[in-house]
């Protein structure tokens, strides 16, 4: 069903192309006073009035980031704690290892350029995966 746009209020609304038919046929008024709505250019488009708005993409300071890939200030004591338990046992988690990796890319990064950014680079495994690898790899 073609969706339509009230010219003056702006308010999106379904209306059957036999309705519309019927307004052309009848030379109904209310044909004037909508308009056929442009189809949506991204799926994160909001409908403005009368037209499409895009909003900026999501940006993340490198904190932000690391927050929202679960590896907040909390999480990166508690794996530079356990960090420095499998160093003084002579042992390694490699899941550890390549998230340490992972977050000092980020450090570099912002080191580099500040600015917030859209993507910093997913997490190579989430906080719980990392800590049972290094508690398994400290209890081996």
């Amino acid at each position: 069903m073609p969706n339509y746009f009230d010219k003056i209020t702006f308010e999106r609304k379904d209306i059957a192309q036999e309705t519309i038919d019927l307004w052309i046929d009848t030379s109904n008024p209310k044909l004037g006073e909508y308009e056929l709505t442009p189809p949506q250019p991204s799926p994160n488009a909001i409908w403005g009035d009368g037209y499409w708005i895009i909003p900026p993409p999501q940006t993340y300071t490198a904190n932000q980031w690391l927050e929202k890939e679960g590896y907040g200030p909390t999480q990166l004591v508690t794996l530079l704690d356990l960090q420095g338990k499998l160093i003084v046992a002579g042992k390694s988690s490699v899941k550890l290892d390549i998230v340490r990796e992972w977050t000092d890319v980020i450090l570099a990064e912002f080191v580099q350029d500040e600015s917030p950014k859209e993507n910093w680079g997913n997490a190579p495994y989430g906080f719980s995966e990392t800590v049972i690898d290094a508690f398994n790899a400290l209890s081996a």
